[in-house]
């Protein structure tokens, strides 16, 4: 059960990868160019915008690697921790920042892919890794 559920939460990850860059990046950093911020602030931008996808892939690796090698809870535990975090930074920043925040996608998918590691974790054999 923890592979199948490992397995669901690398593939939401990847599409959630996926759907940062190719339908967020668009909506969120092109209109930063037609902005009067100062071009270090856009790119540094661009750089965190990117940054996120590099981490989310590195979480979909993580929960891939869980499922066919022994020390599959302790990545898994790597890679709910990091979805845990995006779920509490957006989360936190939806209820203390911008309540904007809700009407996007990032609060969502990061909890649900924490709780899906979360319980592979619990359902993980107590035998193995």
């Amino acid at each position: 059960m923890s592979t199948l559920l490992f397995w669901l939460a690398a593939s939401l990850s990847l599409v959630g990868a996926a759907a940062h860059e190719i339908l967020g990046a668009p909506k969120v950093l092109a209109p930063l160019s037609e902005t009067n911020l100062p071009p270090d602030v856009i790119w540094l931008h661009h750089f965190s915008w990117h940054v996120g996808t590099v981490a989310v892939l590195v979480m979909a690796a993580l929960f891939i690697a869980a499922t066919r090698l022994k020390s599959g809870r302790l990545l898994a535990a790597f890679a709910t921790a990091m979805s845990a975090g995006f779920a509490i930074l957006a989360i936190s920043l939806a209820l203390f920042g911008d309540a904007v925040l809700w009407t996007t996608p990032a609060p969502y998918p990061w909890t649900v892919i924490a709780l899906l590691g979360g319980l592979g974790i619990a359902l993980y054999p107590k035998s193995d890794g």
